[in-house]
């Protein structure tokens, strides 16, 4: 995690459950938490099913709350509850500074899930610092999809997926700062495919992979886009719903939590290890909008590859 104005400081830090957390990284999670509550009470208010998952689920069995070094919340959704999320609800009922970002309510917004983020926070990755979408602070909604028992006809679905939500970035991919000029042909046919077709009539292609497999033979599920196609779980953990304590509220889970957090952490989960964010570099500020500091991180990244180019042209090290 990195701050605009500060790196996580070594001198201002809270233990958790043994291990440290800085008072930035505190800050965060507490307007994660926030983002949580809130869009635990948007579902329940139209009845839509969630259950917290990854780190969130972990952090809730092993914490009761963060993992201390983890600076995201993450949920999954039954893909029918997500598309009437996306395509139906939005944002009928959630006011400034909330926002559910979708590519149905946010330009360009090329990730294969959603995202609830507030506005008047910061959380932006510099290699998407060009892009024209909302970044403040976020928690990630991923859809949980139906897997065939035609493990082809998923790898299939997974690759195309993946390839059409790629084209989409490369829209507004900056390919000088990024250092990757060998986007710059896709980035212009991406430009010009979107100009003609717009942009939901390509998102919509990799959605569409994703809910075609409902209709294959199967009893198990699996967030495909996000974890893989090898990750995958029985149907029927997620028959029943219960309610775990998370910080100072209580956040949903499949009941077998154990069957759940064994395929993706392995058998040793309740042992802390700490491990890197999933998001990788991140600029958080918990006071400023992304409007604001988006200026910022845009010059440091050109300058960062400038830096970077110099360094590869007179052949040294950075």
């Amino acid at each position: 995690m990195s701050n605009q104005n500060t790196q996580a400081s070594q001198t201002n830090q809270e233990a958790t459950n043994g291990y440290v957390a800085s008072a930035e990284m505190k800050e965060v999670q507490a307007i994660e938490l926030d983002l949580l509550r809130r869009f635990l009470e948007y579902c329940q208010a139209n009845n839509l099913r969630c259950w917290a998952e990854g780190g969130t689920l972990l952090g809730a069995v092993r914490h009761k709350g963060f993992i201390p070094w983890d600076d995201d919340v993450d949920l999954m959704m039954p893909r029918e509850d997500y598309d009437r999320m996306c395509q139906t609800i939005g944002n009928k009922g959630i006011e400034a500074p909330y926002f559910l970002q979708t590519a149905y309510s946010d330009v360009d917004y090329h990730r294969g899930h959603a995202q609830f983020r507030r506005s008047d926070t910061t959380a932006i990755r510099p290699s998407d610092c060009f892009q024209p979408f909302n970044q403040g602070i976020f928690i990630d909604i991923f859809p949980l999809e139906a897997v065939p028992d035609d493990q082809e006809a998923l790898h299939r679905a997974y690759r195309s997926a993946l390839k059409t939500l790629k084209f989409l970035k490369a829209k507004n991919t900056h390919c000088i700062s990024s250092g990757r000029l060998g986007l710059i042909f896709r980035k212009l046919k991406a430009r010009h495919c979107v100009r003609r077709n717009g942009w939901l009539h390509y998102y919509e292609k990799a959605d569409d992979e994703m809910r075609r497999l409902a209709d294959l033979p199967g009893s198990r599920v699996g967030e495909v886009v996000n974890m893989g196609p090898k990750l995958q779980w029985d149907r029927s953990l997620f028959d029943e719903t219960v309610w775990l304590p998370f910080e100072n509220i209580k956040v949903p889970a499949p009941k077998d939590t154990d069957t759940v957090l064994r395929a993706v952490f392995g058998d040793n989960y309740m042992t802390p290890i700490q491990a890197p964010s999933m998001h990788g570099q991140v600029v958080f500020d918990t006071h400023r909008s992304y409007k604001e500091v988006l200026p910022e991180v845009r010059r440091q990244y050109r300058m960062s590859a400038l830096t970077r180019l110099i360094s590869k042209l007179t052949g040294k090290k950075k």
